[in-house]
């Protein structure tokens, strides 16, 4: 019988022989192929390309681990230099200010110094409002600090300072203080807290406030009985209203007049020169019969009972027509009307034809908004107010209008305060 030597558990360590070992020996053919085999699993086994899973064997997946270069940063030491402390205190103060100017807000004292050009411009529209209260510069002198300013015993300073502190606000000032003194009133203009001048108001015997009156006549009523003819018609003011004759709401324009005392006008139609035209029945035009001239004027004051006078409705053809205007003169006579003529054509003959015939007359000097602008219609009523003062009345003419309203209630009271008496038309008539 064969000796065959105890097998190990398998591996290397096992001592298990080889196939050329095994071949020194004698051994069972069957015997040594088992062996070959059991050392060809332990060699697998122990391979990197195989694994075991469960019970059995795969071969590994190879695992390439990339070598990645890495970039070590070069290490450096900072080292404060070797300075005196006084330096380096230095260095801190001026960190210190630069912080305290730059990121911390600090809060600064106000300017107390304004542009040259504020200066002026309030300034200039101090004067300009002297200037609508007849205060011109033969009543300002300047002495210790003080703009003195020579009024009238009767100036209407409340109204002045309504106007004055209104402009004011629209370049940016104020009036900063109002007080009395032994010497007079003292009013302090400036910017935010700065003063700019001080005014010292004191009333001389010497100094008059110069008067007129202005007549208003508002146009084109009939048309329509809405909340803007009412609030004309409404208005405290004498207003002189113009009703055209023939229209819708002429008769209940005319009576709402009355009942509130307005004076009322026959906004007679007359042909104008080229502008379009219609005639209802009312009609002035050049070549027609003076016996039709004459019935329509009388329809007119028919329709409009309360109407004392007429003025003319375009008419700038008709009113440089010498031969109409003879006949509307006598006619007007009759009635004992008074005429105005609206001055729609410099070349109008109907105030020296109503004239020629004692017919009361007046004519219009300027229309308060030939431009539906605020800022012309504010120009013109201060015309308006120049020629009163100068001449000691006129006759102005403006249209049933949102802006016109507007205007004359913004303004009608200053220009009362400047010396400017509104009345109505028949108190200004040659």
């Amino acid at each position: 019988m064969l000796r065959v030597g105890l097998l190990q558990p398998f591996g290397r360590a096992s001592g298990i022989p080889s196939i050329a070992n095994a071949g020194r020996r004698l051994v069972h053919p069957s015997l040594a192929r088992c062996v070959h085999q059991r050392q060809l699993d332990v060699e697998r086994f122990e391979s990197p390309f195989w694994q075991v899973e469960g019970h059995v064997m795969k071969r590994k997946t190879r695992q390439i681990k990339d070598k990645k270069s890495k970039f070590k940063t070069p290490h450096f030491e900072f080292r404060w230099p070797a300075l005196p402390t006084k330096f380096w205190i230095l260095i801190g103060l001026a960190i210190v200010l630069l912080v305290v100017n730059f990121l911390i807000p600090v809060a600064r004292k106000p300017s107390t110094r304004l542009k040259r050009a504020t200066v002026v411009e309030v300034s200039e529209t101090v004067r300009d409002v002297l200037g609508k209260f007849d205060i011109f510069d033969d009543k300002i002198t300047k002495a210790e600090g003080l703009t003195k300013i020579l009024i009238p015993n009767d100036f209407a300073f409340f109204g002045f300072y309504d106007v004055l502190r209104s402009e004011l606000k629209n370049v940016g000032a104020s009036i900063i203080d109002c007080r009395k003194t032994a010497d007079g009133t003292v009013m302090s203009i400036g910017k935010g807290k700065i003063v700019i001048e001080d005014l010292l108001f004191v009333s001389s015997r010497r100094v008059t406030m110069t008067q007129g009156n202005a007549a208003i006549i508002i146009d084109d009523f009939g048309y329509a009985f809405n909340s803007l003819a009412r609030s004309f018609l409404t208005m405290q003011t004498p207003l002189t209203i113009s009703i055209i004759p023939g229209l819708a709401h002429s008769q209940r324009v005319a009576e709402i007049a009355g009942l509130h005392g307005k004076e009322v006008l026959v906004h007679m139609p007359m042909e104008p020169e080229r502008e379009k035209y219609s005639d209802e029945g009312f009609t002035l035009i050049t070549g027609q019969d003076p016996g039709k001239v004459s019935l329509r004027l009388r329809q007119a004051f028919a329709q409009i009972p309360m109407a004392v006078g007429l003025n003319n409705h375009q008419g700038s053809k008709a009113t440089a027509d010498r031969e109409l205007m003879r006949v509307v003169m006598q006619s007007l006579q009759g009635m004992n009307k008074f005429f105005v003529d609206s001055r729609t054509s410099q070349a109008s003959v109907a105030y020296e034809t109503a004239r020629s015939y004692r017919v009361p007359a007046g004519q219009n000097r300027l229309f308060l908004d030939a431009e539906d602008d605020k800022g012309f219609i504010r120009k013109q009523l201060a015309q308006m107010s120049r020629i009163a003062k100068e001449q000691g009345s006129v006759i102005a003419i403006g249209h049933v209008r949102k802006k016109t309203l507007d205007v004359l209630q913004e303004m009608i009271p200053q220009l009362k305060s400047s010396g400017i008496t509104f009345v109505y038309v028949s108190d200004v008539l040659d």
